[in-house]
C-alpha cells in the first residue's frame, strides 16, 4: 500500500468510527471547508494537499455532489483561487468531478441570532444556508495569537465572504458560534499532519504529529485537540461561549474515543506573542482600535510603513521575534489588476 492509499484508508477508518454513513446520506450535497489560511501550502498553517485529496476521494464513495470552498484571504491578502491552485484543488476537482468555489464571489445574505444573550449578525453565502445538505469542516489544529486556538469552530470564520472580516472581531466569540449554529457542521475532520505551535495563524513552529482526528461534533473534536495540545479549552473565549450555548461538551467524559489521548500528548502548545501580536490582540477586542489600525487612512499609512521597515532583518526580529514576519501583506481595498 503506497502513501496515498494508506492515507485514504486511515481517513476512511476515522470516518467509519464516527458513523459517517449515517451523517452523509447517499448523493447528499456536501460542502467541504478546508483551512486555507494562506495562498500556498504551509505545514501547520494550511490543510496539506495530500490530506485534502484523500478526504475527497473517500467522500466521493458516498456522493458525487461535493463542493469545496473558501473565501478570499482576510484583509485582501490573497485571492482564494491562488490557494485553490497551489493546493491542487483544481486537479482534485477534475479527477473526482467535484466543484471548487470562491465564497467571496457568491450571493450572500445577512443572518441574525442571539448568542450568550447578545444579538449578533453575520453575512453568509446563500450556497451554505440554502443549497447544502451536509457541511464538513477540515481544520488544521493550531494556536492563534488572537483566539488562542484555531480548531473545529474557528475554521468556519473563512465562510464570511467579505475579506474585511476583521471588522467583526470585537464580537468574534458570539459570531463564530452563530456561524456554526447556522451551518451545523456534521463532521469535523482535523488534518493534524502538522499542528502549529508558539504563534499562529500565519507563522509558528510546525509540529509533525501525523494524526487524523475525526468527530461528529465540532465541539467534541476541538476538546480532543485541546487535550492533545495540553491547552485548557476554557481559556478560549469562544469555547466558553460554545459550552454555555450547549454546543461543546463540558468534559471528555461524554466523548467516545477510539484510543487514549495520553500517548499523543508529546508537546505542550502555547501562544508566544510578539510585539505586533499584542497590538493586533488589542484591536481584536476593540472596534475603535480595529478601525484605527486596520480600516482608516492612518491604517494604510502605518501598514505601508510596517511592510517597508520589516524588510530589515533586525527590525523584523524586534517586531516579530524569531518566528516572523509572515509573508502576508493585506490592504483595505481590493487591488486593481
Amino acid at each position: 500500500m503506497n502513501g496515498r492509499e494508506h492515507l485514504v484508508s486511515q481517513i476512511r477508518e476515522s470516518l467509519e468510527f464516527i458513523g459517517w454513513e449515517s451523517l452523509i446520506p447517499p448523493n447528499a450535497r456536501v460542502f467541504v471547508k478546508p483551512n486555507l489560511t494562506w495562498k500556498s501550502p504551509r505545514p501547520g498553517v494550511t490543510v496539506t494537499p495530500e490530506f485534502m485529496a484523500a478526504a475527497v476521494e473517500v467522500l466521493r464513495e458516498r456522493t458525487s455532489k461535493i463542493i469545496i470552498g473558501e473565501s478570499n484571504g482576510g484583509y485582501h491578502s490573497f485571492q482564494a483561487e491562488e490557494a485553490f491552485e497551489s493546493h491542487g484543488l483544481y486537479d482534485v476537482a477534475k479527477r473526482f468531478g467535484v466543484d471548487v468555489v470562491n465564497l467571496t464571489r457568491l450571493p450572500s445574505q445577512i443572518v441574525t441570532g442571539t448568542v450568550a444573550g447578545r444579538m449578533v449578525e453575520v453575512e453568509l453565502p446563500k450556497l451554505l444556508t440554502e443549497e447544502v445538505d451536509v457541511f464538513l469542516t477540515l481544520p488544521v489544529p493550531k494556536v492563534h495569537s488572537n483566539t488562542t486556538v484555531s480548531l473545529g469552530f474557528k475554521n468556519q470564520w473563512g465562510c464570511l465572504p467579505n475579506p474585511m472580516r476583521l471588522r467583526q472581531h470585537a464580537a468574534f466569540a458570539e459570531k463564530i458560534i452563530l456561524i456554526n449554529r447556522i451551518l451545523k457542521p456534521r463532521i469535523a475532520l482535523f488534518d493534524a499532519t502538522y499542528m502549529l505551535n508558539k504563534n499562529g495563524p500565519m507563522i509558528g513552529e510546525a509540529v509533525d504529529t501525523r494524526l487524523i482526528i475525526a468527530a461528529n461534533d465540532a465541539g467534541a473534536g476541538s476538546l480532543v485537540c485541546c487535550e492533545i495540545m495540553r491547552i485548557n479549552p476554557w481559556s478560549v473565549k469562544h469555547h466558553r461561549v460554545a459550552r454555555g450555548e450547549g454546543v461543546m461538551p463540558r468534559s471528555l467524559a461524554s466523548v467516545t474515543l477510539n484510543q487514549p489521548i495520553a500517548p499523543f500528548q508529546k508537546e505542550r502548545f502555547y501562544v508566544q506573542r510578539n510585539v505586533v501580536n499584542w497590538a493586533s490582540l488589542a484591536a481584536f477586542h476593540s472596534k475603535f482600535l480595529t478601525k484605527l489600525l486596520y480600516d482608516s487612512d492612518l491604517a494604510d499609512f502605518c501598514h505601508r510603513a510596517l511592510y517597508n521597515v520589516r524588510r530589515n532583518q533586525h527590525v523584523a526580529r524586534l517586531l516579530y521575534g524569531s518566528l516572523g514576519p509572515p509573508e502576508v501583506e493585506g490592504r483595505r481595498q481590493q487591488p486593481t489588476l
